[in-house]
């Protein structure tokens, strides 16, 4: 959030600045696309795909204004690509296990293999796809508490000086947004941290099985390339929940300071920025329907 009014107010945020609190807000840019020659393009609940040259989506700039505005474009935008991303991870993992089981190995090391590649693709089945689908609900979640908030405060309208009752509301709704954000920040965090763990057993195991190739190294080949594809939207995911909870961890700060006038422009601000937030939860809205279509628990 960038506060234009005051210059008391751009005072103490050039103080806070040297203190090492410039913040910048990151997160996923407009995703690209993802070509394995080998694979067969995913089915059309794919909507899009990350661009693979540097591991994964790079940081946008900073915005220059609202910037849970751009917290909300980043989460849905990143939150669509880690659906689709996982989904076509989900398509690989079940192709692994049915090559799998048509695979016999007469050498010790190749039998090991085929084992450890069957018990890194369960244990993906069983963790990271309701994980995914988690987050998409913690998404929808909050973009419900943000528009609740905003409802409050266009129902009071204005924000008069000296209002305790206005002023200890917004506190409260504030320091809300903000114990959800960071409760969903670290289950971003939890997220990226599985991911980054399987990829680690799914790189060592690629190593173990030398120069020998068959239909099930070629498939764990393509599965690690969209697990690391996965930990890096996640990791995109993660920063944009960092952006938002850092921007309402400033704001809380401000409030609870008491400036009339920071708090007025806050409440504003606040239902100005509701529209991102509503269609960030289109989009989850959208992502957990068609799991649900698709059967998904």
């Amino acid at each position: 959030m960038r506060y234009s009014e005051g210059g008391d107010f751009h005072r103490r945020a050039r103080a806070k600045k040297h203190m090492g609190r410039e913040h910048s807000g990151p997160g996923p840019k407009e995703p690209g696309t993802v070509t394995d020659s080998e694979n067969a393009r995913p089915p059309a609940s794919r909507l899009s795909d990350v661009r693979d040259d540097d591991g994964g989506p790079s940081s946008a700039p900073s915005p220059t204004t609202a910037d849970t505005s751009y917290a909300a474009g980043a989460l849905g935008t990143g939150v669509e690509v880690l659906f689709t991303t996982s989904e076509r991870a989900l398509q690989w993992a079940w192709r692994v296990l049915q090559l799998a089981r048509g695979v016999v190995e007469p050498s010790p090391r190749g039998d090991t293999f085929i084992r450890e590649a069957r018990a890194s693709v369960v244990d993906f089945l069983d963790h990271i796809p309701p994980h995914v689908r988690r987050s998409v609900e913690e998404v929808h979640v909050f973009c419900n508490l943000w528009q609740a908030v905003g409802v409050r405060l266009r129902r009071r309208g204005g924000f008069p000086s000296g209002d305790d009752a206005a002023w200890r509301q917004l506190c409260e709704d504030v320091e809300l947004l903000l114990r959800a954000a960071q409760a969903r920040l670290g289950t971003a965090a939890a997220l990226e941290q599985g991911l980054l763990k399987d990829l680690g057993r799914l790189r060592e195991l690629a190593l173990s099985c030398g120069d020998s190739a068959n239909e099930v190294t070629v498939g764990m080949e393509v599965f690690t390339r969209c697990i690391a594809e996965l930990r890096a939207v996640a990791s995109a995911v993660r920063r944009a929940w960092e952006a938002a909870a850092h921007e309402l961890e400033e704001s809380a700060a401000w409030l609870r300071a008491g400036d009339p006038a920071f708090s007025a422009w806050l409440a504003e601000h606040l239902v100005a920025a509701e529209p991102a937030w509503e269609r960030t939860q289109k989009i989850a809205r959208w992502l957990r329907d068609v799991g649900a279509f698709a059967g998904q628990p």
